[in-house]
């Protein structure tokens, strides 16, 4: 079935909704008056149409518990309309518990159904309710505008503006401007963060320069001393020495140490060092270890057997009963053999003691041996030796500190540190030379920076102008007679874009109408939401005495309520009336 864009309520039938308990039900008209006092069910009209297309109550609420009759079990709407195309249908929605049944002509629709057949739920409530989008929609009403609007290409917007702004959005992607400045503000910030790290970097780099000017005479001075003082230690330590020779002579000394025999005692040394013991005991003790071990268990058995032998038991060795008679002789079997296994626990304990004793005094006797083996060795290798060490010792002394007194040798070898610690200062004060060239590299980098920044800017601006003309060129549509909705705004300082939701009346916040201006407006958007779908439903104006003024009839059927002293009670205008006959 096509969708149905167009339709006329003929009739509305109630049972157990709201405050109609019996089957209530009214006829409409293309223009149809409500009247009643307060509570007399003018609004449960509204709420059963809501219910029977949409399957909530006029303001679109989650629950419809509160359209059940209170004294009911199951509620019930029947629409009859009549479609654009002159075809008669009745609608009808059920609910019991929470099952609820929906027919249209006798077939049975779901939900899904009914949103394929008419239009979506807020589009259905915004027309029939001319205060829905404004007031329940809020901000999401602003999504559903913009669906129904038509779209706009980036081709299209370009043309619109300025050669200024094309050239500078020329190659850019603007499928989505704010995203767009998002991304360049993000680049914004990179580029200033890199201005300031450059420009630190520049201050430290003038900074140390300054400094190392300053410092330099005194470098220079200091340096001066210390190398004087270097080289008078230096030229005094070896004045008059050949070193040549010193070190000819400590090599033919050296070589004494290389001879057959100080090599031979050096090997025995090393091999009675690491020389260990051998017991010839330990297979023995070992054997004997086991035997105790085993009579220890064995004694261990014998006595959990004992325990557990009384009378009447059986006799684990020869799985007989142990009567009365024979336990005393069981009994004395098991000590008699408890002693024997004792006897030979001792014996072998006895006799792994002796043989600890024994391997002890054999360790003993050994380290004797080993001590005065070394000790020879290490007499004989003494006696070589003592009259070279002390000849080696002062050769190497010589070597090292030549004529100078240990007090000297060691004043040279801190100022040969010194020395080495003041040729890395130098070499330090050597690249501050090259800091002036690295500091107009820094500065040429911060002017591209700059640069950088004023083109991003610029596209900033430039988005947000696109933005803006987007904007203008996608809501032309949203053109209407006294009210006014703003979707978008565009901040002037930042050019961003940001969504928004304002709606005005004669240029007055909707905020600050009266009942009757916002009736008026709200009817506005009903017919602005009809032009933009394409379809005609009825409209249902509440609280339609408040209105002063004359308002412009919309599309479609319109139904007001009207609050008067009295039952409630319908009224279909002749001309309307003649107009539905016609129909």
């Amino acid at each position: 079935m096509e969708q149905i864009k167009e339709f006329t309520i003929l009739r509305v039938e109630m049972e157990g909704f709201k405050r109609f308990k019996e089957p209530f039900a009214v006829d409409l008209g293309t223009t149809s008056y409500i009247f009643g006092t307060n509570g007399q069910g003018k609004t449960s009209i509204a709420d059963a149409i809501a219910y029977a297309f949409c399957g909530v109550p006029l303001w679109g609420e989650k629950s419809c518990d509160r359209l059940l009759n209170r004294e009911s079990k199951a509620m019930k709407v029947t629409v009859k309309f009549v479609d654009g195309n002159g075809e008669v249908h009745v609608l009808c929605r059920s609910r019991q518990g929470s099952n609820t049944v929906i027919t249209l002509d006798g077939r049975q629709l779901r939900q899904a159904d009914m949103a394929g057949l008419f239009a979506e739920k807020d589009i259905f409530l915004s027309v029939f309710n001319p205060l829905y989008f404004i007031e329940k929609l809020g901000e999401d009403g602003g999504a559903l505008l913009q669906r129904l609007l038509p779209y706009v290409g980036q081709e299209t917007v370009m043309e619109a503006l300025s050669e200024h702004t094309r050239g500078i959005l020329e190659n850019q992607s603007m499928l989505d401007p704010a995203v767009f400045i998002k991304n360049k503000r993000e680049e914004l910030r990179e580029a200033e963060a890199s201005i300031t790290y450059t420009e630190g970097q520049v201050d430290l780099l003038e900074v140390q320069r300054q400094k190392a000017l300053d410092t330099i005479d005194d470098v220079i001075k200091r340096g001066e001393e210390i190398n004087r003082r270097k080289d008078e230690l230096e030229a005094k330590q070896y004045d008059g020495i050949d070193i040549e020779e010193l070190r000819q002579r400590q090599m033919a000394v050296a070589q004494q140490f290389s001879d057959a025999k100080r090599q031979e005692l050096l090997k025995k040394q090393a091999e009675l060092k690491s020389k260990q013991y051998e017991s010839k005991f330990t297979e023995e003790m070992k054997k004997v270890y086991t035997k105790l071990q085993a009579l220890y268990e064995k004694q261990k058995h014998l006595a959990q057997q004992m325990k557990s032998i009384r009378p009447g038991s059986q006799c684990p060795v020869c799985r007989t009963q142990i009567t009365d008679a024979v336990y005393p002789v069981v009994m004395k079997g098991y000590q008699a053999e408890l002693i024997e296994n004792g006897s030979l626990g001792k014996s072998a304990q006895t006799a792994y003691r002796e043989l600890i004793e024994l391997d002890k005094k054999s360790r003993e006797k050994f380290e004797e041996f080993r001590a005065a083996d070394l000790k020879q060795v290490e007499a004989q290798l003494a006696q070589m030796e003592s009259g070279d060490i002390s000849d080696i010792a002062m050769l190497e002394d010589q070597i090292r500190i030549g004529n100078l007194t240990q007090q000297e040798f060691e004043e040279l070898t801190q100022i040969r540190e010194k020395a080495a610690e003041y040729a890395k200062e130098v070499e330090a004060l050597c690249k501050t030379d090259a800091y002036p060239a690295e500091v107009e590299k820094l500065k040429e980098s911060i002017q591209q920076s700059r640069q950088q920044i004023k083109s991003i800017q610029s596209m900033i601006h430039a988005a947000g102008e696109y933005a803006a003309k987007r904007a203008e060129l996608t809501f032309r549509g949203l053109k209407m007679n006294r009210a006014a909705i703003k979707l978008f705004e565009v901040a002037k300082t930042t050019g961003e874009v940001k969504d928004v939701f304002k709606f005005t009346y004669d240029g007055k916040d909707y905020r600050w109408l009266s009942a009757s201006e916002k009736i008026k407006a709200g009817l506005e958007v009903a017919q602005l939401l009809q032009n933009l779908t394409g379809i005609s439903y009825p409209t249902y104006i509440d609280n339609a005495e408040g209105i002063t003024t004359r308002i412009d009839r919309i599309d479609g059927q319109m139904i007001c309520a009207i609050a008067r002293k009295g039952e409630l009670n319908v009224q279909i205008p002749s001309r309307a009336r003649k107009d539905e006959v016609a129909a």
